[in-house]
């Protein structure tokens, strides 16, 4: 039999990819290229070579639909933050109508790329005694630990990403080859025994790494972002999806873990952004800044790009992108006012707005008094941009002729100062994966359900954020369930478009109600009224769509040893 591995080479030799090179992986090149695994762990360079590989699969800000990476997709346009505009084979598109199966779907490719990656850890694990400690320059020993420590670090990440889509998965230590002697398929873990696997190798990482690099290894993970891992996984872990049975203890689990990585990062220098001299703002400037005090970690340089991609992606064809996808009216709604209230609470039968009346939101000028991330997050029609007012109003000129689009754009992540045309003003950025508010949002979370009602810590890590974004404190007073739903609504804010709701939606077991229904787009006429029609009908099957299917081709191969998750 072949095993889950059955994309990998069986090839007993090894090859080196420097950074030079990072644009094949060693499976991938030619022979004359091939070192042998003596001698790529005999030598202290050759072995960080090897590792930086396992860097490739990190998530970055926009998925590969495909392994070879043909078209890409935000995660966001598969829930009710945004829509992608045009599609292609295996699209985002498939997640929104329901078009995929256990034979293809837009994130296949994963299920083997992460068992890739695991594996060559592993066999860096495996050989990490025979490297030595000759080098120059940094501690040989502490250079060497720090490898350890990552290896650990990137092995638990990749379980915890496959636990994510596919919630129980196969687990391997060791770098089984096909033909072994061992049993080569592995049934899928019990879930408490994956989630102590993950964390297990969380712990052997903290005590291996440090809490920050130097920008020549910016981009490496740290011990911060180990125990903001942590702080994740257990509180997905403690979610109703996994947690059927809401055990407390589970709970209490996450909020001790959540707490711990924030002290953490705190003694260790992160903070809060804030706005700087320049008046650049605080929100804005964690998507802009290479070493923004509030980002834990982010996507590692040879494999993310410099952000060029996404200002592509995610501008106007009069701005000279691609506009590949864009926020939703539904999303935009989500902002609250200046008073701290929802501006709109649904869409009478004709499409007009049921309007909030507490909300001071006046529908003839939608995009007054909102709160501040909506200002850094949408551009939105009239809104100041590279020198001129974006305008979707038919001749505008990023007004679209060749199909309806959603007429927002992505100001996130986005950078003014780069022109499209001339290729002048870029600077490189890189994809946040972890940043101190999510910690702040997830220990409030796990507090609150741990808890009968809540107390002043919650709102306090509620308000930090809130305050930062100019809205009013949380009204005091809120039950347990009130609350819940105040710390969603400000996670489908604070980390909008940073592939979070994709995730979140699921472990609350909600997918089916907002992943589930029409979207809106919003339509500016020549005259200057603006409609809200509906965009599209979202499709999510609550039987099924809740975890990945295992690719149907493993399970086959598998002669029952794996089994498919339900409904597929």
């Amino acid at each position: 039999m072949k095993t889950i591995y059955q994309y990998l080479s069986g090839l007993s030799v090894l090859c080196v990819l420097l950074f030079a090179g990072c644009e094949q992986d060693y499976l991938e090149r030619s022979p004359s290229d091939i070192i042998d695994e003596e001698k790529v762990f005999s030598n202290l360079n050759n072995a960080e070579a090897f590792l930086n590989n396992a860097y490739r699969e990190v998530p970055q800000l926009v998925y590969r639909t495909t392994n070879s990476g043909s078209s890409y997709f935000n995660l966001g346009s598969a829930t009710d933050e945004s829509a992608q505009m045009w599609g292609h084979a295996l699209s985002v598109m498939d997640f929104n109508n329901g078009n995929w199966n256990s034979v293809s779907f837009p994130l296949f490719w994963t299920w083997p790329a992460y068992y890739q990656s695991i594996r060559r850890i592993n066999i860096f694990l495996k050989n990490y005694d025979r490297i030595p400690e000759e080098v120059s320059g940094q501690s040989a020993s502490v250079r060497k630990q720090r490898l350890l420590g990552e290896a650990y670090a990137l092995r638990a990440y990749y379980y915890f990403l496959l636990y994510t889509m596919w919630g129980e998965v196969p687990v391997l230590t060791d770098p089984l080859l096909p033909g072994g002697s061992e049993s080569v398929y592995l049934p899928r873990k019990p879930l408490p025994e994956l989630i102590d696997q993950i964390d297990a190798d969380l712990r052997a990482a903290e005590g291996l790494l440090p809490p920050s690099h130097p920008d020549s290894d910016f981009g490496r993970i740290t011990s911060v972002a180990v125990k903001a891992i942590r702080a994740r996984l257990l509180l997905y872990f403690a979610s109703p999806l996994s947690n059927p049975a809401d055990d407390a203890a589970r709970w209490e689990r996450a909020e001790e873990a959540a707490w711990e990585a924030i002290q953490d990062a705190e003694e260790n220098g992160y903070a809060l952004s804030l706005t700087d001299n320049g008046g650049r703002k605080a929100y804005e400037r964690i998507f802009l800044e290479m070493r923004n005090p509030e980002t834990l970690w982010s996507s590692f340089g040879p494999f993310e790009g410099n952000g060029s991609y996404w200002d592509f992606w995610a501008s106007s064809l009069g701005q000279g992108g691609w506009y590949g996808e864009g926020p939703l009216q539904d999303f935009v709604d989500a902002y609250e006012t200046k008073a701290g209230e929802l501006p709109v609470l649904g869409y009478a039968p004709d499409g007009t707005q049921i309007v909030n009346p507490a909300s001071g939101y006046d529908p003839q000028r939608p995009f007054e008094n909102r709160d501040d991330r909506f200002y850094q997050t949408v551009l939105y029609h009239g809104a100041m941009w590279k020198g001129r007012p974006v305008n979707v109003a038919p001749g505008g000129m990023d007004y679209s002729t060749d199909k309806p689009r959603v007429n927002y754009f992505w100001r996130k992540y986005t950078l003014e100062d780069h022109n499209l045309y001339t290729g002048t003003g870029m600077a490189e950025r890189r994809f946040v994966l972890f940043r101190l508010s999510e910690l702040y949002l997830n220990y409030a979370e796990a507090r609150n359900e741990r808890l009968g009602a809540p107390d002043d810590a919650i709102y306090d890590a509620v308000n930090v954020l809130r305050r930062r974004a100019g809205l009013p404190n949380l009204p005091a007073g809120l039950s347990k369930e009130s609350m819940r739903e105040r710390i969603r609504h400000e996670r489908k804010i604070e980390l909008a478009m940073e592939n979070h709701r994709f995730f979140d939606v699921r472990r609350w077991q909600i997918a089916e109600v907002v992943d589930n229904r029409a979207v809106r787009r919003i339509n500016v006429s020549a005259a200057g009224d603006i409609t809200y029609p509906v965009w599209g009908n979202r499709v999510f099957d609550r039987t099924k769509h809740y975890l990945f299917p295992i690719p149907q081709l493993e399970v086959e191969k598998s002669g029952g040893v794996l089994i498919q998750n339900p409904g597929w």
